[in-house]
This record gives structure tokens, sequence and C-alpha cells, in this order.
């Protein structure tokens, strides 16, 4: 359901999505659709992730972010990710998860070198940059969307920067759509049971 609090990441509008398509994602064992919107305001089309999946992935944010936590307060990998190898995941996911993490981190640290000290690495970054890591991925995302930059934690597209100069021009994941090949954007929005922000 697209709801008014939904804002364009690329030109700021808000409200004005428009649905552009539909694709589907494994959550585990399970399919779900992926609405596609496009923005009426600038042309852009995002995917809009739910916050129980993870982008780019057929993992869930609950078991993901337990895991990265566990692994975050010296557990052992095998038992960290215990939750995921529980819900059909194979025993190496939980590594595959940190990697992942690692990636997305040195990508924000490498656009935003001042958001927080580089010696942190993480949860840490993510915690001191975000100012808070109760849902590292999410938060990220979002800090990321808020900041100019489309969703980088656990994505499979590329880095696109959203200037101002971006609103007039259009961007879509599909090359052969109507606003023409100009990249990926991945949007994570959660929404919670009253379709509000959470």
């Amino acid at each position: 359901m697209l709801v008014a609090w939904q804002r364009c990441p690329a030109c700021g509008a808000k409200g004005r999505f428009g649905k552009h398509a539909v694709y589907r994602k494994y959550h585990f064992e399970e399919r779900i659709d992926i609405q596609r919107v496009r923005c009426h305001g600038c042309g852009t089309t995002h995917a809009i992730i739910p916050c129980f999946s993870v982008p780019g992935t057929s993992m869930g944010t609950e078991e993901a972010e337990g895991c990265l936590a566990a692994r975050a307060q010296g557990a052992s990998r095998s038992k960290a990710g215990s939750a995921l190898v529980k819900r059909g995941m194979e025993g190496r996911s939980g590594r595959h998860l940190e990697k992942m993490l690692d990636t997305a981190v040195a990508r924000a640290k490498a656009i935003w070198p001042k958001a927080a000290a580089a010696s942190l690495h993480g949860l840490g970054w993510i915690a001191a940059a975000c100012g808070r890591a109760d849902h590292p991925i999410l938060e990220l995302n979002r800090w990321a969307l808020d900041h100019g930059v489309n969703a980088i934690c656990f994505c499979r597209v590329s880095i696109l920067f959203f200037h101002a100069a971006d609103a007039a021009g259009a961007r879509s994941l599909d090359p052969a759509s109507a606003a023409g090949p100009a990249g990926a954007v991945t949007v994570v929005i959660a929404s919670n049971a009253n379709g509000g922000p959470p």
C-alpha cells in the first residue's frame, strides 16, 4: 500500500508515487511480491522492499540482524547463524551476511568519511553515524536515503547519488522502460501495522 508519508529520495516529493510494476523475490522459501513505483515528480522508479525482508537476499531482517548482533557480541558463526539455518539457509549464510555488512559500511565510509570515526566497523560505525543500531540494515538504508543516496545496505545495485539536477532526468530499474537507461534505484520503506512509518 502506498501512503502519503512516503517520500521520493530522488526529488523529495511526498505522495507522488504511482504503481509501475511488480516483481517477485524470495523471503526464505516463500516468494513475495515487491511493488515498484514511479515518482510522478521526477520519473524515478523505486522498489518498495518490506522491512521484514533483507534487500538483495532471501533472508528475513529479524534473523539477519540477530545474527549480526550475536557476532558483534562474540558468538561463534554457527551459533550466531543458527536462526538462519533453522529457516533453511546454508551454514555459511552468517559469514556471507558479515561480508555484506562490511561492504555496506565500507561504501558508507567512502561516501560519508566524516559521519563517524574511521576506526569503527560494522554495527559500531552504523550506530555512530545513524545514532542507533537497533535495526542496522533498515537504519543504514534509511540514513543513506535521507542523505541523497540509494539504499546501500545489502542492495545489489550501484551507488546512485540523488542530486537536485536528477529531478529533471529520470532513472529506472528497467532499461527498457519509458524513463530510459540510467541505473538502478532501490528504496527500503518499512511500514507498521497501521501503514505508516515505524
